[in-house]
């Protein structure tokens, strides 16, 4: 009998781990959320005009948004992990469990997806004292939630089983997540970048990812929403899939 109780359980202790924190995982995306829309919206704002047909400010609540989503959800599972490994817990916590291995990426996702909605949340309606607006396709806002938040979770847990220390969860964090965040369209169109560096935009997967919230908020997008939610999904599918195996393997689980 699958034990679905211990991976309710997992999936309790990695939300109760980052809810302890609330400064961290509040506060913080709070602030830097109101100083990016001061900074961006409010000097910038009114000298960039319009952007994808829509106020610069409006434009840019999705992108904000979808960037707080995409950090915390990353840095929950990947951090979770490392910590376990620095506290010499790994063992104990995933190999010597007794749950399936698509549970324990399951649990591990499943926190992530919280976390990263409580601070999509948190930016979306902070967001409401600068812009007011409406969701404009609000199932599919919600499935272009749970897909980034999930997506980003599971690269955190890959994440977190390669590194040995938090250097190297920040390694890839700053030169690896972070240039493709904002080469996604999180500040802008790809249509301002220079010539050449558009076509480089198209082939990073966080855009499609991005662009499919930012439709799916404010009705407007730079690709065509098919295209968006199938690069979108698939890449999802293919990490699930991937991490599962991993666990499976006991890929740099053991010390």
């Amino acid at each position: 009998m699958i034990n679905w109780y211990g991976c309710f359980a997992l999936f309790k202790r990695e939300c109760r781990r980052f809810l302890r924190v609330w400064g961290q995982t509040v506060g913080a995306p709070l602030v830097s959320a109101m100083l990016y829309f001061i900074v961006f919206g409010g000097a910038l704002g009114s000298k960039i005009g319009m952007t994808g047909g829509v106020p610069y400010t409006l434009y840019l609540i999705p992108g904000l948004a979808a960037m707080g989503m995409i950090q915390h959800a990353y840095q929950n599972a990947s951090s979770s992990l490392v910590q376990m490994r620095y506290v010499g817990m790994m063992d104990a916590d995933l190999l010597a469990l007794p749950l399936t291995p698509l549970q324990i990426v399951l649990a591990f996702m499943g926190a992530s997806v919280v976390r990263g909605l409580l601070v999509g949340g948190v930016i979306l309606t902070v967001s409401r004292l600068f812009f007011d607006y409406s969701i404009a396709h609000p199932l599919l806002f919600v499935a272009a939630s749970l897909v980034i938040t999930a997506l980003f979770g599971l690269i955190g847990l890959i994440s977190g089983m390669w590194a040995r220390s938090f250097d190297q969860i920040s390694v890839v964090s700053h030169f690896i997540l972070t240039p493709m965040v904002y080469f996604g369209g999180v500040f802008f169109s790809i249509s301002m970048l220079p010539s050449g560096w558009d076509t480089v935009a198209l082939l990073n997967p966080v855009f499609y990812v991005v662009d499919l919230f930012r439709y799916a908020l404010i009705d407007t997008g730079q690709s065509t929403v098919h295209l968006s939610a199938s690069a979108a999904v698939g890449l999802l599918l293919g990490l699930f899939f991937l991490a599962v195996r991993l666990v499976d393997q006991g890929w740099r689980i053991k010390n």
